[in-house]
């Protein structure tokens, strides 16, 4: 773990310089085993350190400051993930080659067949699905929504979800491989 640069002398934000030396260490080795990477943890370590620093003094008002960091710690791990995918999504997506021309008739009628597979579904199952799977909606948002628990939207969503390939499984021919992934899609 590299040695902390911040001086316990900073008079900037007192509540912070405490807050950091007690959770530095712990959350750049978070971070690590989350990575892999020590550049990247330290990295990711210095961008939520800044981002403590400049919430000032309203970072002192945190109730718990040290559950703060880790979670802009967590969300900074998130974004540079989504954005290396990006960066892959678009290097893919600039190879032409890779796209077979009879591979898209499939890739269309399997989005046609959702919205049929989704209809012989009850309304919960069906409205589960699409707010949590489909239109990015969280587990806890739903279930304060729809004044439920967290376990129970847990529950009720992997029920909907089981019950959906079955649907798909029967009506679009979809074939699942041992990670119950889509590896197969057989047109009539």
């Amino acid at each position: 773990m590299p040695k902390s640069r911040i001086s316990k002398q900073t008079s900037a934000v007192p509540c912070l310089i405490e807050t950091w030396h007690l959770s530095e260490s712990e959350l750049y080795y978070w971070l690590l085993k989350q990575t892999g990477d020590p550049e990247l943890s330290f990295d990711l370590l210095q961008d939520t350190f800044l981002k403590a620093l400049q919430q000032r003094q309203a970072f002192c008002d945190i109730k718990n400051q040290r559950a703060w960091l880790y979670r802009v710690a967590r969300n900074m791990l998130i974004d540079k993930r989504r954005r290396a995918n990006q960066e892959q999504v678009q290097e893919l997506s600039d190879d032409a080659s890779i796209w077979e021309e009879h591979e898209l008739p499939a890739v269309d009628s399997l989005a046609q067949c959702l919205p049929k597979a989704l209809s012989k579904l009850t309304e919960s199952e069906s409205e589960i699905i699409k707010q949590c799977d489909l239109q990015g909606l969280t587990q806890q948002q739903f279930a304060e929504q729809n004044g439920l628990t967290l376990v129970a939207t847990k529950s009720r969503i992997q029920r909907a979800r089981q019950k959906l390939r079955n649907v798909l499984q029967v009506q679009c021919h979809i074939r699942f491989d041992e990670q119950r992934r889509v590896c197969c899609f057989f047109q009539d």
